[in-house]
């Protein structure tokens, strides 16, 4: 069974031809090609890049909104959220540990791809050597030594971090390094098979989770552990270059006949207050990851393993806080509710018996329509009506104060309650 060729749908292929040719914009590598309306992807090494060098993005986001240059303060470890600045380790720059929650649970993640204007995001295949082909077991007779290969790097307009594993079947044998480029594959008619899907953004093995000096990454305002990825080396047309894996199942793509190959996308809910201006801003709280598509309402899936099967690509969404409701903040957080109070937020001084429940870290920061709630030390948490899931927002959040914005993020999960990824 050959793999489908590398591809957008035909109607998206045109639109960012389109878009190119009348911008005059080269790929969407191209880090100086003026924005226009051309689309893009931001991928880990321009935001490293960025934030190095104390840039933004185009539009104006701070790429040190998701990526920690070696030896500056760390994003929600430092004040407002805490009084003192902890610093990111010295040795190696960290993509940001971002809290979040999702379908009521405690969750982290990490953006280390910015999608701008591009309407959809699509599988490509991921070439993996095997001796013998057995269904069952796909991985059981990989090649010793051969690294995978792919066909399409991070400066092509049609590169994605979501992969479709093709195996292919080569002679007992065979050099390691018999096969270092696609076309080579195919000159030799090798049998292939497709396979389930990688998460694996071409990046530099250089980048980790943010980590202070001799501390290990953990989620901010619980402390809680998570995972990192796995750092490797692919063939890309000759050449080897670094990635890094996120696992098998951390994504799903759609197989009907007019989309097949469209990786599915769910909102990132992010709570906002209006501006002088009348706009929606970020208020900076832990976002709300959906599971399924805005408004389609369908239950989350997992993998046999336990790993959530969404959040890898979202679409964010600023969501505008319903009145009177507000976060859960301990008192030891102080800095940061007098800063959500002049911006308007509903601050509700918790019980101090609430603050030092066992559970109640794995609600910091956790907005509730009742917030009157946290003063309930018999009701607390069960008396609260939280927004931690997508059908709880979209069900309480009218749906013209949700405003989705036109980028995508490649977003990988962190932690999802007990889950981290391995490496």
């Amino acid at each position: 069974m050959l793999p489908r060729p590398s591809r957008y749908s035909l109607s998206t292929a045109l639109s960012l031809l389109v878009a190119l040719l009348s911008t005059g914009c080269g790929p969407r590598g191209d880090d100086e090609a003026p924005a226009g309306l051309a689309p893009r992807t931001w991928t880990l090494r321009h935001l490293r890049d960025r934030a190095a060098a104390g840039r933004a993005l185009p539009g104006g986001a701070a790429a040190t909104e998701w990526l920690t240059p070696r030896g500056q303060p760390l994003p929600q470890w430092s004040p407002p959220y805490h009084r003192l600045a902890r610093v990111q380790a010295e040795g190696r720059d960290g993509f940001n540990v971002l809290p979040a929650f999702s379908e009521g649970k405690p969750a982290s993640f990490a953006v280390l791809e910015v999608w701008e204007r591009v309407p959809e995001v699509w599988v490509q295949p991921w070439y993996v050597l095997v001796t013998a082909y057995d269904p069952a077991h796909p991985d059981a007779h990989r090649l010793p030594g051969a690294l995978p290969l792919v066909d399409i790097g991070e400066e092509s307009v049609f590169y994605s971090p979501f992969w479709e594993v093709t195996y292919v079947v080569v002679p007992e044998g065979t050099p390691p390094e018999r096969y270092t480029s696609v076309v080579d594959l195919f000159s030799a008619r090798l049998p292939m098979y497709r396979g389930g899907g990688l998460l694996a953004p071409l990046a530099p093995a250089d980048v980790a989770p943010v980590a202070t000096e001799g501390g290990t990454p953990v989620r901010p305002l619980s402390g809680d552990d998570v995972g990192a990825p796995r750092a490797g080396e692919v063939w890309l047309r000759g050449r080897r270059v670094t990635y890094l894996d996120f696992g098998a199942s951390a994504f799903t793509w759609s197989t009907a006949a007019e989309r097949n190959g469209a990786v599915t996308e769910v909102p990132l809910y992010l709570f906002a207050s209006r501006d002088a201006r009348g706009h929606p801003v970020s208020l900076g709280l832990p976002a709300v990851i959906g599971s399924s598509p805005r408004g389609s309402a369908r239950a989350a899936t997992r993998s046999a393993s336990g790993a959530p099967r969404f959040g890898a690509l979202t679409r964010p969404h600023l969501a505008l806080l319903p009145p009177g409701a507000g976060p859960f903040i301990p008192s030891e957080l102080g800095m940061l509710k007098v800063s959500l109070r002049e911006r308007g937020v509903t601050v509700v001084d918790a019980h101090p018996t609430v603050e030092h429940l066992a559970e109640a870290k794995d609600y910091v920061l956790r907005v509730a329509l009742n917030p009157e709630c946290f003063k309930d030390l018999v009701g607390f948490p069960r008396a609260c009506r939280w927004l931690d899931s997508q059908a709880a927002v979209e069900a309480n959040v009218e749906p013209l104060a949700v405003v989705p914005q036109d980028v995508l993020f490649t977003s990988p999960l962190l932690s999802f309650a007990d889950w981290r990824p391995r490496p």
